[in-house]
């Protein structure tokens, strides 16, 4: 299409040119692209958001994806900024060496490693760490403070680079980073290719049937390609000369899935949760036409019931602001259509203070300006972190400011 977006015309995990649309969202520019003043007169491009699902295999995925250049080399997010992920990470650092007895100095490669928070958390249990990451700024953070890595992309010249300096990885993770993988088959025998013979590889991912639940559709952005079910995961390993042992839903993100891989000659166990999640999904015909279908519609009911909100507020003269400028935000202020009710934006990032939100242009400021200007009302786009958020500005409602959470449903707090 160009050198940003690229159509994709076969499945990634089975090679089949046989799928369906089955959710379309409004286009939107790239989600993260925020722009500051000087770069305001450039009109940015929208794409395609729309969800396919592959008829054979199962997998559901966009066909409008961004070429990866655009979107890691100088990618901005840190893993340190999101709420509750350092804690998450720990736990989860220690539950992994834990049940699968991993020996202390055992190598761990954690790929899309970001600023290293997860590594810091084996390094802290007494592993060697070694990170892979794309983005320049986030390699250099983490190697500056003292967590070796890559600044590159898993290639077979990064592959080869890890096994000659550093041996066979006994631990390979994946933490939010494998619905970003164009090439899926080839990512993943990879992946394989560093691995000892029962070493294993654990993918953390969001899960939709479970963040669906939540009507958390907010996380489908032009940087996750993939929508992974347990059942299309397996298919996709098994593709590849693996296995999947454990499995288990976990709460980051609104609904994730952790899974745990090992290669088809590992001697690890598998444990019954794969099969009893599987067919909970089989269950549930979280792939299908119907489950999407019925999930589209209730969006529009509760879009319509916001609309009708927002338009009572401001036809009352009252102002809105919006709370939160990130990804998942502009999915939402796109296909919600709020650009119309929303004065500015404000975050806790200072990182996005003084800029202007993708394609819209909505200037961000810092959450210093509620209380300077006193809005009526914020409508809390960032609504997945609403416990912390209210906890955080509580101040704002017991001076008699308003807070619209939209979703899982419209509810006006205060």
């Amino acid at each position: 299409m160009n050198n940003i977006v690229k159509k994709i015309i076969r499945c990634s995990v089975c090679n089949l040119e046989d799928y369906t649309m089955i959710l379309k969202l409004k286009d939107t520019p790239l989600e993260d692209k925020f722009v500051d003043k000087k770069n305001l007169h450039i009109e940015q491009e929208i794409y395609q958001l729309a969800l396919n699902l592959c008829n054979n295999c199962g997998y559901v995925f966009l066909t409008h994806q961004v070429f990866p250049e655009n979107e890691y080399d100088d990618f901005e997010y840190k893993s340190n900024t999101t709420i509750g992920l350092a804690d998450h990470f720990d736990k989860y650092a220690k539950s992994i060496i834990e049940r699968y007895n991993t020996p202390i100095g055992s190598l761990v490669v954690d790929l899309g490693s970001n600023d290293g928070s997860m590594l810091r958390s084996f390094k802290n249990n007494s592993m060697r760490v070694l990170g892979v990451e794309p983005a320049r700024i986030s390699a250099l953070e983490a190697n500056n403070n003292g967590i070796e890595t890559i600044n590159d992309y898993l290639t077979d010249t990064s592959a080869a680079s890890i096994l000659n300096k550093c041996g066979a990885a006994e631990i390979v993770t994946a933490n939010y980073m494998y619905a970003n993988i164009g090439d899926l088959l080839k990512f993943t025998k990879l992946v394989r290719s560093i691995m000892s013979d029962n070493a294993i590889f654990v993918v953390e991912t969001g899960y939709h049937p479970e963040q669906y639940k939540v009507k958390m559709f907010d996380y489908i952005y032009h940087e996750h390609f993939s929508y992974f079910t347990v059942d299309t995961l397996s298919y996709l390993f098994d593709s590849c000369g693996l296995e999947m042992i454990d499995a288990e839903i976990t709460s980051p993100k609104g609904g994730s899935v952790r899974v745990v891989v090992q290669q088809k000659c590992g001697n690890k166990k598998i444990n019954p949760s794969v099969k009893d999640i599987i067919n909970n999904e089989i269950k549930g015909k979280v792939n299908t036409y119907k489950f999407f279908d019925n999930f589209f519609s209730s969006l529009q009911i509760i879009k319509n019931n916001l609309h009708k909100l927002l338009k009572d507020i401001t036809l009352d003269g009252k102002k809105v602001i919006g709370f939160g400028a990130s990804h998942s935000t502009t999915t939402l202020i796109y296909h919600f259509e709020l650009s119309d009710y929303i004065d500015y934006i404000v975050d806790d990032n200072e990182a996005k203070h003084g800029l202007y939100s993708p394609g819209l242009h909505i200037p961000v400021f810092s959450t210093n300006r509620i209380y300077i200007d006193k809005p009526n009302y914020i409508l809390l786009l960032a609504w997945q972190h609403s416990s912390v958020i209210l906890e955080r500005h509580s101040k704002f409602l017991n001076n008699g400011g308003r807070v619209i959470v939209p979703l899982p449903s419209v509810r006006v707090l205060g």
